[in-house]
Order: structure tokens, then sequence, then C-alpha cells
């Protein structure tokens, strides 16, 4: 027998006794099943031509009035006319083995891109994605490479390598001696560890026709310090896609590995590639030329398509950059960028990463601020408060020596006071804020003894006379709140400081304060006006601290102190019943767990944005150290106090409150029903003032009159 039967769907046609069925490539080569011959010999059947001008060796199987007809999923069956089913097409056998080992599995097809595909027989031809030939005129050669040449009647050559490639083959034999080796320095391991590797390179040898699986395998190379085989896999993923973000994850890697030229030339065929018609390039040309000169520029490329309003490449591969040796030749905006993405890095890690990444760093870069810096966090978080503190003094020196300033949560670290914090600070202190030539004005609570009740709760608010925009919103929600409060005896006083108010803005508050002196709306107002010595975006968030001492010495009762970029829900009062009977503090605690032990994050990561203190007696001494924390603390020579506030209350926390956490009852504000709607919970500043309606003091005025 020289020939067979295959159907439209790829079987072949196959007999057994006077019975027919459908068999497999496979089962026919390995003489699991015999196909009909062409003779006939014997049997209920006979072949009938249907091409018989010769055009192609198709048949008809057929019995009497029927045909065989081979539907795909149903075998066998018969039919009463000769349609495609019904079609079959003679094969020499010799051909199979060659036709089953392609159809078997997948192929590399040599052309640019690189697909890995699975040929399949259909419609009597060998299909290969868009690619077809007649399988009568199929030539089929083997190399000595394991690649394969197609060749058919009027269709072009097709060349199919192996898939995996030998490359890939001998990638992963490479990658398989790492693992047999093991992990000789596994205490620097930030991300994955070589059993991460085995089983990603497991997973490519599973798949290895998605070689964009490479990509992973790459990155956990580069984790694993196996930067050649790092390389290798992502330039064998890019053969499969070399597409502008694989080239510029190309580009991240050269660089990693110190080819700076190469990083150079990748960058600018990414950019080409995915700005085709633009002048991106060009803008980019001053990157382009430090890199060529070994500085690791591509750190600045995902800020200047920002600035350019143009979408950044994928940041997938980004992180092979963290840690990486730093370039002599850096300019300090290449390191400034390397700081903070060493900080956000760090931010995200495990206690046990984060030790091989401040590791590694010092072993590439040597001391630097953000070493430094993330260090103290290290053993902040691990208790060990002397160690963090003398960590932070030696990242704020290399901050102002440098002139390298953390990332914005991170400016704490140049107002943090250590020890002098913990011991309280040497008396006498300094006005050095200019906050003791204020004024002081207050209305007058009427009632049978004018100003003779205390007020049940201070709420206590600091800003400048840009910040004012949001107060006409703060103080109609409050004025709403206290003019329906169900008690006539309570009684809520407003202490607000501002900084330089406007003649407008302080004419304002002075009508405010006449309206509730005159008429019992349930508030109180006391304000503290003047300039401060410094005038910054520090400065004013401190004023509710500064005056607190002063607040406290006038009205002896609970304290709330908050953000003023913020207004009261119409269940205030509710809200605020609850937390006094159920807490004695409450404060923004969101890196801290209910056991009162801080799990992430920067001691100064500390919401300062809403606190209760309902400790009366312990408000005084409080108060005094928040105010003295500031008035030492703050130094104008610093690059930026930003987050100074926050260092004061955290600091007092830990001084007055941490120490009794079990005997207290604490409030995480940020859980349950928020006492103020604050900018985060509606999604920004703006959105809060236009948030249930934009209000101005003209509505104020008009609330205050009515009748």
């Amino acid at each position: 027998m020289t020939s067979c039967l295959l159907s439209w769907h790829g079987s072949i046609v196959a007999q057994r006794g006077f019975s027919l069925s459908l068999a497999s490539l496979s089962d026919v080569i390995a003489g699991m099943a015999d196909p009909v011959s062409l003779s006939g010999g014997g049997g209920l059947v006979e072949l009938q031509p249907i091409d018989p001008s010769g055009g192609r060796p198709l048949y008809a199987v057929r019995a009497g009035n029927v045909f065989l007809t081979a539907a795909p999923g149903h075998g066998c069956g018969t039919a009463s006319q000769i349609q495609g089913w019904e079609q079959f097409l003679a094969l020499p056998v010799a051909g199979l083995p060659a036709l089953q080992r392609l159809v078997s599995r997948h192929w590399h097809v040599a052309a640019e891109p690189f697909p890995a595909l699975r040929p399949a027989i259909q419609d009597f031809q060998l299909r290969v994605g868009d690619w077809a030939a007649p399988l009568e005129t199929l030539s089929v050669q083997v190399k000595e490479d394991g690649s394969v040449l197609l060749r058919g009647e009027n269709v072009p050559l097709l060349r199919l390598e192996p898939c995996p490639s030998p490359a890939v083959v001998a990638l992963l034999e490479d990658v398989r001696d790492v693992v047999r080796r093991g992990d000789q320095a596994p205490w620097t391991r930030i991300r994955d560890s070589f059993a991460s590797l085995q089983s990603e390179a497991f997973k490519v040898a599973l798949y290895p026709e998605d070689l964009s699986r490479l990509r992973y395998l790459a990155l956990i190379c580069v984790d694993c310090g196996e930067l050649v085989l790092a390389e290798r896999a992502l330039e064998l993923a890019r053969r499969a896609d070399d597409g502008a973000d694989m080239l510029y994850f190309s580009a991240l890697l050269a660089m990693r590995c110190g080819h700076h030229i190469r990083a150079a030339e990748l960058l600018q065929a990414a950019l080409l590639k995915r700005f085709p018609e633009g002048s991106i390039p060009q803008r980019m040309q001053d990157l382009d030329a430090r890199l060529r000169q070994g500085e690791n520029a591509l750190f600045l490329v995902p800020d200047r398509l920002r600035h350019l309003r143009l979408t950044p490449f994928d940041e997938l591969f980004e992180r092979v950059l963290t840690p990486m040796p730093l370039s002599e030749r850096d300019g300090r905006d290449v390191r400034q960028a390397y700081g903070h993405r060493f900080e956000e890095t760090s931010l995200r890690l495990g206690e046990k990463p984060r030790q091989a990444l401040l590791e590694l760093d010092r072993r590439f870069n040597g001391d630097s601020y953000w070493s430094a810096l993330c260090s103290g966090h290290q053993f902040w978080l691990a208790g060990n408060v002397d160690a963090a503190d003398e960590q932070y003094a030696a990242a704020k020196a290399l901050t102002i020596r440098t002139g390298l300033m953390p990332i914005h949560y991170n400016c704490g670290v140049l107002s943090w006071l250590g020890g002098a914090a913990r011991e309280g600070m040497e008396q006498p202190v300094p006005d050095r804020l200019g906050m003791g030539g204020w004024d002081w004005e207050a209305s007058i609570a009427p009632g049978p003894v004018p100003g003779a009740q205390l007020p049940a709760l201070c709420l206590v608010f600091g800003c400048d006379s840009g910040y004012f925009r949001f107060l006409p919103k703060l103080l109609l929600s409050l004025l709403r709140v206290c003019a329906s409060r169900p008690d006539p005896a309570f009684r809520i006083r407003l202490c607000l400081g501002i900084d330089t108010p406007t003649p407008e803005q302080l004419a304002f508050m002075r009508e405010l304060m006449d309206a509730v002196s005159k008429r019992d709306f349930g508030l109180d107002v006391t304000l503290a006006h003047g300039r401060l010595t410094w005038r910054d975006a520090a400065t004013y968030t401190a004023i509710r601290y500064l005056m607190l001492p002063e607040v406290v010495r006038r009205y002896p009762c609970p304290v709330i102190t908050a953000d003023c970029d913020g207004y009261f829900p119409k269940d205030f009062l509710t809200l605020f019943d609850d937390l006094r009977n159920t807490a004695d503090y409450g404060f923004r605690l969101y890196a801290y767990n209910h056991e009162g032990r801080q799990t992430f994050g920067e001691p100064w990561g500390f919401g300062a944005g809403i606190s209760w203190f309902g400790e009366t007696d312990r408000l005084p001494e409080i108060a005094a150290f928040l105010h003295d924390y500031l008035q030492v603390a703050y130094d104008p020579a610093n690059p930026t106090n930003w987050c100074i506030d926050q260092c004061a209350l955290v600091q007092s926390f830990r001084r007055f409150v941490a120490p009794r956490w079990n005997d207290l009852r604490i409030r995480f504000m940020d859980e349950g029903t928020p006492l103020m709607v604050m900018p985060h919970h509606v999604g920004g500043k703006e959105e809060l003032l236009r948030r249930d309606g934009t209000v101005s003091m003209q509505d104020v005025r008009a609330f205050l009159s009515r009748p």
C-alpha cells in the first residue's frame, strides 16, 4: 500500500473488516489502524474519482446509493450527495510521519516577528497561520539544525524552527545549572528566591511557544543577580514582541548591566516605534547624549514623558533599576530620581527584603540619604528607636549636604527630633515662629450670665489667607449642626488661628463673632490672628498646635484638632456623642494595628487631619509639648519643614498615649463614619469645595441673618 485517504479535517479513513472508521495520523503511523487502500481490497465500498481530469487526487467512498461522510467529532456516517465532508484526498503513506511531526507541536515561523504557531490540516491543505499549501504538492525538507523548509505549489517558501528553539533550550540549561548550584547569597534577595527562578523556568519549558514568559524569567534572573541570563532571556522574548515597551525594557536592562551605548540605541528605537510621526526622539536628545556618556539617564525618561503629556512606557521592567550601582558621572537629577525610586521600593517591601535592598545599595553606592532614611524606617518598625534616630539624623545631614531631597512623604526627617522629643524640650522654649505676638479675639456666649458656660468641645483649626477659601463651607456646616442641637446647654467653641488674614477676611470673622455673641447659635468663636515669622506650607498647618496651650488654658474641655479643608456632616453631634462616650483619644492611625504597633511606613506617617483629645486633665501637658516641639524643630535653613505637624503629633502620641495603650480607649479615626468630610473622602480639595454645593462668605452671612 502506497497511499491512503485523508478527510477534509485531517483524519485517515481506516478499515476493520467490513467497517470503516476515522483514525489519527499517529495511530496509522504506529500501525494501530489500517488505512483503506486505493485499490479497494474487498469490502462493501468502492472509490469514485471526483476530479477525473487529474487536477487533484480526490475521491468519494461509495456504497451503492450512499457516500461515506466524515463529520468532525462525529466519526463516519453516510450521505446521499458529495460535498466537502464526502471528499477524501489520496496521500502517500510514506509522507504521514512528516505531517504528523509538523502538526503535533508548535513551531517558530522564521520571520520578523518570530511567532509560534501550530500547523493544522484543513481543507486538504497544511495551514501555518496565513500560509497554506495543498497537501499533494507539499514538500517537507528537514535541516540538520532541526528547522524545516516547506514548499508548495504557488506558495512562498516557509521556514519553521523548532519550538523551543535551540537558544531557549540553551538558556533553560544554564538556568538549571544556576539552580543546581544553589543560592550563594540568599540574604541579598529582595523579591524572588532561586525557587522562583526554577518555577518560572519550568513554566517556560511547559509553554515554549509563549515567548512572552521570558520577560518574567528575565526579571527574576535580575533579582537573583544573574544579569547575563536576564539579557539573554529578554533578547529571546523580543523575537516574538519587538514593540516599543519591549525595546524600552531592553534599554533598562542594558543600562542596569552597564551597557550605556546599547541602552541609548534601544531607547531611540523604542521612541521611534512609539512616536514615529512626532519630534519626541529629538526632544530626548539630551538624555540620549548623557546616556551615551555613561550617565544612568533612563531614570529621567518617565518624568520627561509625563512633562510632555505623553503616556510613559510600561513600568514592569523598571524594578530592575532598584538597587543598582550609580555612576560617578550621574548628575544630581539622576541621583534624585534614583533616591525617590529607592524610597518607594523600600516602602513596598517587607522587613527581610527591605534589609536586602539596603545591604545591596550600600555595597553599590555607599552612604546616601535614601539608605540612611530607609534604614531608619527599618529600625523604627523593629522598635529600635535609638538606632532609628541616629539614621534619621544622618539622612538629614546627607540631604542638606548633597542637596538631594527625600520624597514628599519622607520630608519629615528634616523636622524629626529624636531624644530631645522623648526627654522633653529644654526650657524655656523661644517663640521662634512669632505667634506670641498674635491678637486674640473671642465671642461671648449669650445667656443669663454671658460667657460663663464652658464649651463641651473645642474645635481648633489653623490656616493662612489662601486656605481661608475652605472656611466658609466649614463654618456654615458647623453653624447648621450647632443650630440643630437637641440640648440647649450644649455648646461648641471654634478656635481659629489665621496667618496674615486679609482685611476682608478679618472683617468677616468679626461679623461672625458679633453675630454668635448676640444670638444663641450654640457656637462660640475665638480668633487668633497675626503674622508668623516664616510663612510656608509647613507653618500654617502647625498653627492649631501653636495656639493649643492658650486654647486649653482658656477652655478646659476636650479638643478636636483638624485640617480646615473639610466640613461637618449633619449627624456630627451624634457621631461626637459616640466618640466622647467610647474613646479617650482618636487619631488617623492608618499605619498602626489595633495592638498599637506601627506596621509600615515612616514615624511621621501619622495622620494629622483630625485628632481627638478627650482627657482634659492631660491636655495642658500635651498642648505644651506640641507647641514646644514645633518651636524647636522648625528650622528655616531646612530645605523644607513639611510634615513638621505630623512629627510633633506622633511624638506627643508616643510620649503621652502609647505607653498607656492598653489602659486607654483609642479610636482609629479612619474607621467607621468620619466626623468630618475631608478631601481624601471625596477625591480631592477642589471636589470637596464643590461637594454638596459651593459656599461663600455671603452664604454664611445669610445664615446668620435669617429670622
